[in-house]
């Protein structure tokens, strides 16, 4: 009877052990994956920043994308303290936010390379507005990033679209100059001309603009 208990005490324990394993296996994982969402996540905004190289892009979005890696790599440490590297990666993270400096921009910008400003402020803007980072920030610093894309967008965008329509009706391309006037028009009008300087560059277009109509007519 006795062996009958021991061998029943040993089965239990043996079965209360493989539970343990099995649920401290299942935690592992759990944690390797969600450590691995977290840094996929780093890399994507990572990507995000490479791809600023050459933009117009003001540094504080840098800074504030450099930031929100930071935090998620101290998320992984929080999460996976002994995850290996994460210390010298943190460090890294941080040093990289202190030394943001604004983007070189050399000459104007290429058609290909407006695009590619537009798509980047547009991901940026999402990632603010959908409240999609995890670095901490208020609603007022959200609203003034906003405001800087905003601004920075019109600003960029006007330049390019009025350098085109002038380069454009130099060399008889009435149409393509006319269209890149109706451009310029239609941005700065959906913001109704809310300042001085918006109203100025679209006094130039419309003028510009009209250039070009008796140029068609």
């Amino acid at each position: 009877m006795t062996i009958i208990f021991a061998v029943g005490g040993l089965l239990i324990l043996t079965l209360i052990l493989a539970s343990i394993a099995h649920r401290y296996h299942a935690f592992v994982e759990e944690r390797r994956q969600h450590v691995q969402r977290i840094l996929k996540r780093v890399e994507e905004i990572d990507g995000i920043i490479q791809r600023m190289v050459g933009l117009p892009i003001p540094v504080e979005l840098e800074r504030l994308l450099r930031r929100d890696i930071v935090a998620r790599l101290q998320a992984v440490k929080g999460i996976h303290a002994g995850f290996k590297g994460i210390n010298g990666m943190i460090a890294q993270a941080r040093q990289a936010v202190e030394q943001a400096a604004v983007s070189a921009v050399t000459g104007d910008l290429s058609e290909q390379k407006v695009e590619r400003f537009s798509r980047l402020t547009g991901e940026i803007e999402w990632l603010l507005k959908e409240d999609r980072l995890l670095v901490g920030i208020n609603d007022q610093e959200r609203e003034q990033l906003l405001e800087m894309i905003d601004t920075r967008r019109m600003e960029t965008l006007y330049g390019y679209h009025m350098r085109e329509a002038n380069r454009k009706l130099k060399g008889n391309q009435l149409h393509q100059a006319q269209w890149h006037c109706e451009q310029v028009k239609s941005m700065l009008s959906s913001h109704g001309l809310e300042n001085e300087q918006i109203e100025g560059w679209y006094k130039e277009a419309d003028q510009l603009h009209q250039q070009v109509a008796r140029r068609l007519s």
